[in-house]
């Protein structure tokens, strides 16, 4: 599942390209996916592109916002329609991709996983594509954001998102593990399994602390570390673990600078004289050295 930088790249890549376009057709070829009246969409003005935890929205000018959750295989496509190949050699000059690994994912669209089809007034095309389909796109007023938002933690790059903040949280729920701790959206928006193993090997702390025993100091780290391998995450336009592809159709570049994540076996990179294990934690899969992560 993209965790916040992918979203973020998805939502930069976006923004150059829908915002001031206005949408005119919406063909829903997967019901379940669309959540929502067409006609409250179409004749509408994309005015923004937000991101919120792992979710994406685009705003509408009538005060709408279509919201996106990708989930497991959810793709967004964009394609310039007037910029479409005229030949098979030809190549795309102006596109988006979100969530496709095939390296051809711009021929015979849409295709057999796409869910929903959006034509804006320029005739570039918004796919949003699920091999799944457990993804989804819901129309929803301000008030239902707002609802929505509020089940969410601070975003790590908020100032709430503090070391006094997660003391705090902490404290009610003290024998957790700190892996569980981080990954809760309603602890901290956005940040999920890649980036949490990444964050305690920065910190040298292991994912099967508990809460209760983590001290303010080591809180100040986690925050620092947060924002630090986010920031590396989103300048890299996301990792490539199995669906991703950032905002140029390109693979994102994360996962060659990801230090324990998917490096089971290795040697740890922290040179303590370790090798990185794989645990479920929580049920999920999780890499870190027990050597120097204490």
């Amino acid at each position: 599942m993209p965790e916040l930088p992918e979203v973020e790249t998805i939502r930069r890549g976006l923004e150059k390209r829908i915002v001031g376009r206005n949408f005119v057709d919406i063909d829903v070829r997967f019901p379940k996916s669309f959540i929502g009246k067409k006609e409250d969409v179409i004749g509408q003005k994309v005015i923004g592109i937000n991101r919120r935890a792992k979710v994406l929205g685009i705003k509408i000018d009538n005060g709408l916002t279509l919201l996106f959750h990708l989930k497991m295989t959810g793709q967004l496509i964009y394609r310039a329609e007037s910029l479409k190949p005229k030949a098979e050699s030809d190549e795309i000059v102006d596109f988006f991709a979100g969530g496709h690994p095939d390296h051809e994912w711009h021929k015979n669209l849409p295709d057999k996983t796409t869910a929903i089809v959006f034509t804006f007034d320029d005739g570039s095309v918004l796919y949003f594509n699920d091999m799944r389909k457990f993804g989804w796109c819901k129309v929803l007023t301000p008030q239902s954001i707002e609802a929505l938002n509020a089940e969410y933690g601070p975003e790590p790059f908020d100032s709430g998102f503090n070391a006094e903040y997660l003391m705090f949280k902490a404290s009610k729920i003290p024998n957790r593990n700190i892996k569980q701790f981080l990954t809760d959206q309603a602890i901290v928006a956005g940040i999920g399994n890649i980036y949490v193993d990444e964050i305690l090997f920065d910190t040298r702390i292991s994912p099967l602390r508990k809460v209760k025993d983590i001290k303010l100091s080591e809180w100040k780290k986690v925050v620092e570390s947060t924002k630090k391998i986010l920031e590396l995450g989103i300048k890299y336009g996301g990792t490539t673990d199995s669906d991703y592809v950032n905002a140029d159709g390109k693979k994102g570049g994360m996962q060659d600078h990801l230090k324990v994540y998917h490096h089971t076996g290795e040697a740890c990179p922290a040179g303590c004289g370790g090798k990185v294990e794989r645990i479920s934690v929580g049920g999920r899969g999780t890499h870190y050295c027990p050597d120097c992560q204490k």
